[in-house]
């Protein structure tokens, strides 16, 4: 018998080859195709209306594996589907000793519903939902990282956050890890006034942050200049010493925000040497140290910032 060769074959004898090979496939994966399989597809399932005392180790979004049978033809129409997530009330979940199960009653109806009738659901996975309630949350700090820049002839006070600390909720691993959450501010504009803003918790996995959000606020004003005559004072000197400077007082210069204008007085400042710094004699001018100053001022500047002095014998 001869060898087949298809390069001897003539232009409409290829073609009724060819036709007759496509038939054979097409007839082939219908068959294939006509057999029962199983195939696994993703539903997202979305818990509503979670009480404010209740964390989910998620957020309350979570995607089930449902496992399905059915002919192949049926199941690859699955493959191209889009299916609608599954809306499932809090109220609807059964608390089994700390955990919320879904019952599977309730995620089979939901799933048959956009399933043809041919089409038999073998398993689903998971059907529980690990949550915490108050009694169970730790309550965390929160830190700001905080990236902004104030306008030419503008003082800014420090940020406050409110509030300043959460509820947490999460597994013991995690807060036994955590020192404090995080939220971020970054102005893009130098800041010409107060600024106050909702900001995200940033996110932690397996983490629920109550409340999730924080209102942060930069306090930012005009600020002027103000400037004081403040007496040195000796620093550590034993009791049988005493110190004298010339001049016995300086000037302390600063930028004040002007909101606190009038609360800022030379009280509030102290300048003084330290007997250490001095001890011995080796030079006769004393360095000055700004000990104290109130928070609310900027750009302290001390003039001059050495004197002469003599030590006292009492």
């Amino acid at each position: 018998m001869g060898k087949f060769n298809l390069k001897s074959l003539t232009g409409r004898e290829t073609l009724i080859f060819l036709f007759f090979l496509l038939v054979s496939c097409c007839l082939w994966l219908m068959l294939t195709l006509n057999q029962d399989y199983e195939t696994e597809i993703k539903v997202a399932v979305n818990i509503e209306d979670i009480p404010g005392d209740v964390g989910f180790s998620s957020s309350g979004e979570e995607v089930v594996s449902v496992r399905v049978r059915d002919r192949g033809t049926t199941l690859i129409n699955y493959t191209f589907a889009s299916f609608l997530p599954i809306k499932v009330d809090y109220r609807e979940l059964i608390n089994r000793k700390g955990r919320l199960c879904l019952p599977t009653s309730l995620l089979r109806r939901h799933v048959e519903g956009q399933l043809v009738s041919s089409t038999a659901i073998i398993a689903m996975q998971p059907d529980t939902f690990v949550y915490y309630t108050r009694e169970s949350a730790l309550r965390f700090p929160v830190k700001l990282s905080a990236d902004y820049s104030v306008a030419k002839q503008y003082v800014s006070s420090a940020p406050k956050i409110i509030p300043d600390s959460v509820w947490v909720y999460a597994p013991t691993y995690i807060t036994d890890t955590l020192k404090a959450v995080n939220v971020v501010l970054k102005a893009e504009e130098e800041l010409r006034d107060s600024l106050i803003v909702s900001l995200p918790i940033a996110p932690i996995a397996g983490v629920k942050c109550s409340p999730s959000t924080v209102r942060v606020v930069v306090p930012v004003s005009p600020f002027a200049e103000k400037s004081f005559e403040v007496p040195i004072i000796g620093v550590g000197f034993p009791d049988n010493c005493r110190l004298r400077t010339f001049p016995s007082h300086v000037k302390v210069f600063m930028n004040v925000n002007m909101a606190m204008y009038d609360k800022v007085s030379a009280s509030d400042f102290e300048i003084g040497v330290d007997y250490s710094s001095i001890q011995g004699g080796a030079s006769p001018r004393a360095k000055l140290r700004l000990l104290s100053a109130p928070d609310n001022v900027r750009d302290i500047r001390i003039v001059p910032t050495e004197v002469e002095y003599l030590i006292e014998q009492l």
